[in-house]
């Protein structure tokens, strides 16, 4: 009896691979264990792929480079929005910097095709097409908050513009695989995220040659299989997928806003979750069915994938470097904390030379906590606007070492807080907001505490103290 296959071989002509005197220079044979895919019941795409149909990759070449082409008409409006922000100079009222909600059906009425909404007052994130192109600005550091205004920088408008059409779209496709983050949008998250794992699991489900259908609550749980509603959004101004939303008026859409009905994959969108899954194999990911995003991905990692085929690729979007900001940082810090009322917090000056992990012993002391053998965790927006978090050393299920990352480098902005949590069974819970950064001083690195407001709670009270 014959066996099922395990792996298979694709050969044909990739997308965007250029041809010369008829002869396909694209034909290329990739091995991918189809093993492990079966984890996930990628039934749809296995078809593509099985080495019995041998079929190419997409299976119409020219369809998958039109679908890139009109994919990146669709991203000028990502121009259209920089333009809108550049120009009125926004001030923003939220904590996270966000558009301002006066602003946001002017700009839906000005993108194409604009979203219908029955919301009484909708907010960015309830406004898909708007959000999607925001997070990839900021992200990319094209827009920024300077105290309570957005602004244009410079710098990195700078490098956007030296990049020639094929560059700024891979440039903003690769912002939104690595960099995207909903935490630049604000607000309580519904579900659990990881962008390249729910993006990637979303484009494989789908297939070229029917519409698959969603249910209402597809956008708030990760089983019921779609992203979120910004990031469909972006996936069909990239060209990836094409999307019908649930209609206005209908009984199930009633005051949730945005809500994907159906949506099936373009040959681009096969041709793009075939590289991604490539590169997870390249990576050496023996787990491919978790669909894991390879470490240290950035701007530029796509390249080595795409550039054969789409040679005017040449310039990588680069930010600023991370290196350290000197200076002294000065934080407030404060207890968030129900059981610590009354006004109590300690102002601290760190060196930017010191880690998190002194930053975090500094606090203990300031409070006179004495029992500091626990773990703990800072979380915090970056001037990106991206989450960040750094765990105790001893927390070995955690990469992102609290003593590997010194103040000066955590790119916190100014008035920025950063959420301090120590001893997840007592939850002892701190804010630390960043005043100012003061000149470099001596070369004495301690942190000092230079204020103090407030009698420190005891770490462990009596029972009879918290009657």
């Amino acid at each position: 009896m014959r066996q099922p296959p395990t792996s298979c071989d694709v050969a044909g002509p990739f997308p965007g691979a250029p041809t010369r005197g008829g002869a396909d220079l694209g034909r290329r044979r990739i091995h991918l264990p189809l093993t492990l895919f079966r984890p996930l019941n990628f039934t749809c795409f296995h078809h593509e792929i099985d080495s019995e149909k041998r079929g190419s990759l997409p299976a119409n070449f020219n369809h998958a480079v039109d679908h890139r082409r009109r994919s990146r008409h669709d991203l000028a409006r990502y121009r259209d929005l920089a333009s809108f922000i550049g120009e009125r100079k926004l001030v923003t009222k939220s904590r996270q910097g966000n558009l301002p909600t006066e602003v946001l059906a002017e700009l839906n009425a000005r993108l194409t095709p604009p979203v219908e909404l029955d919301q009484t007052r909708p907010l960015l994130r309830d406004y898909p097409n708007i959000a999607g192109l925001f997070v990839l600005l900021r992200v990319m550091g094209l827009v920024v908050v300077d105290g309570k205004r957005l602004r244009i920088e410079a710098a990195a408008l700078a490098v956007w513009r030296g990049l020639n059409p094929v560059e700024q779209y891979f440039s903003l496709l690769e912002a939104w695989l690595f960099r995207g983050d909903a935490a630049v949008l604000g607000g309580a998250e519904d579900r659990r995220t990881e962008q390249y794992r729910d993006n990637l699991k979303f484009l494989v489900k789908l297939t070229t040659s029917h519409w698959t259908t969603f249910d209402v609550f597809c956008h708030l749980y990760a089983f019921a299989g779609a992203p979120s509603i910004w990031n469909t959004q972006l996936q069909a101004r990239f060209g990836l997928v094409e999307v019908q939303a649930r209609p206005l008026g209908t009984a199930s859409r009633v005051g949730r806003g945005w809500c994907l009905e159906k949506a099936r994959r373009t040959p681009w969108g096969t041709a793009v979750a075939w590289v991604m899954l490539e590169q997870i194999v390249k990576e050496g990911d023996t787990e491919l069915w978790m669909l894991a995003e390879p470490e240290d991905a950035d701007f530029g990692f796509l390249q080595p994938a795409f550039r054969p085929f789409f040679p005017a690729w040449e310039k990588v979007f680069g930010l600023t470097s991370s290196a350290v900001q000197p200076g002294v940082y000065v934080f407030k810090v404060m207890f968030a904390d129900y059981r610590v009322p009354g006004d109590v917090w300690r102002r601290l000056a760190v060196p930017d030379g010191a880690s998190l992990e002194d930053v975090a012993e500094a606090v203990l002391s300031a409070f006179k906590f004495t029992d500091t053998e626990h773990l703990y965790e800072f979380r915090y927006r970056d001037r990106l606007g991206r989450g960040r978090a750094y765990f105790s050393p001893y927390d070995d299920e955690k990469p992102e070492c609290a003593a590997e990352i010194v103040v000066g480098a955590t790119e916190l902005p100014v008035k920025g807080v950063m959420k301090f949590l120590f001893d997840y069974g007592d939850s002892w819970q701190f804010e630390l907001k960043l005043e100012r950064i003061d000149p470099p001083g001596q070369a004495d690195a301690r942190i000092e505490v230079i204020e103090s407001t407030g009698k420190a709670p005891k770490q462990y009270p009596s029972w009879d103290e918290g009657e």
